[in-house]
């Protein structure tokens, strides 16, 4: 099966690849490393409260707390904006 051709301007180029992922790295370093562990965990890995709270030692409402803090403060600072993320 033949590969589809993406248009050229479609392709995200090397330089707009790093330029995304240095403001997504800054955006995530403004969070404390416990919110950061729980925001990371649950939005990306769909681990719920209780796991997160096992695995880094909070209560599981703190945790959802900090998950809540990161939406509010990291995502704006996001590369892809203010999109919106729904909550689980």
């Amino acid at each position: 099966m033949a590969t589809p051709k993406l248009d050229q301007d479609a392709r995200p180029t090397s330089s707009n690849a790093d330029r995304i992922w240095s403001e997504f790295m800054a955006a995530l370093d403004t969070l404390a490393p416990d919110v950061r562990a729980a925001f990371l965990l649950h939005e990306i890995f769909e681990t719920n409260y209780d796991d997160i709270a096992r695995l880094i030692g909070q209560p599981a409402e703190t945790c959802r707390g900090h998950v809540e803090y990161a939406r509010e403060h990291a995502l704006p600072r996001m590369p892809y904006g203010q999109a919106k993320v729904p909550s689980r």
